[in-house]
């Protein structure tokens, strides 16, 4: 993990980030001099594959911009695949159980204490097992009522770096969608007692945002790990604001 982030959430200061989800290295290189914290790439909710991240990972290696990877599934060949091109942050989806929690994490540490293959790609990282394991930190997702009646235990899991909230499927299994506004209050009340449990318990909460005004919400909650949009959807909302001003229409606040 890059000293920026492991300084930032020493601090107790939240870190922001953008998605990228689709190939792109000049979006890639917008989104990092544009002055976020960490670059996301997204292979889950995504056509991008774990082999197109560590691509658009060289850049940010090469530069020490902080990256992380949501890989597709909890697999330990996808895990090791980004590890070893230099991801920063693995963010695991879909975890509901502390045992799927020591999965991943397992898939992030070499032997004895995980079942990760030993084969650097990436030259300017090293050959050093323990430093290529110091600098990679595991999140997962909870995004599920189960996995949210199973906190305590998840945030539990020995060498767990963080958990990362996904309010969309965490809504569908409740029942509800994070979509109406006001905001579902089972959902939002169970996502607050998330930065507690996680402090208590010595890890990182995170959590998906999609706008930068819920993410100002999520920070002041103690949220540490903050996504904000995907390039697409900071393309969108430009395109359509700047043609909405072209038509003398006045933009929403």
């Amino acid at each position: 993990m890059t000293a920026s982030l492991a300084a930032a959430w020493a601090e107790d200061r939240t870190t922001f980030g953008a998605w990228v989800t689709a190939r792109s290295e000049s979006a890639v290189e917008v989104l990092a001099r544009a002055g976020y914290d960490y670059i996301g790439i997204d292979c889950q909710h995504s056509l991008l594959t774990e082999s197109d991240a560590g691509a658009l990972l060289a850049p940010l290696v090469a530069a020490g911009i902080p990256s992380a990877v949501r890989v597709s599934r909890n697999d330990p060949a996808l895990i090791g695949r980004v590890a070893d091109a230099g991801a920063d942050v693995v963010i695991v989806p879909l975890v509901d159980t502390p045992e799927q929690a020591g999965a991943a994490v397992a898939a992030c540490r070499y032997p004895p204490s995980g079942v990760r293959s030993f084969g650097p790609i990436r030259a300017t990282l090293g050959l050093d097992t323990a430093a290529l394991e110091a600098r990679i930190s595991c999140f997962v997702m909870v995004e599920s009522a189960l996995a949210l009646a199973n906190l305590e235990a998840i945030c539990a899991t020995p060498g767990l770096a963080g958990v990362y909230i996904g309010p969309g499927d965490l809504s569908i299994s409740m029942g509800t969608s994070w979509m109406l506004r006001p905001r579902p209050e089972a959902v939002t009340t169970a996502i607050a007692r998330v930065p507690a449990v996680c402090r208590s318990a010595g890890v990182v909460p995170g959590m998906h945002a999609g706008s930068g005004a819920l993410a100002a919400e999520l920070s002041a909650a103690g949220f540490l790990l903050v996504t904000l949009t995907s390039e697409v959807g900071l393309l969108g909302a430009a395109a359509a604001r700047d043609l909405l001003l072209a038509r003398g229409g006045v933009p929403a606040e």
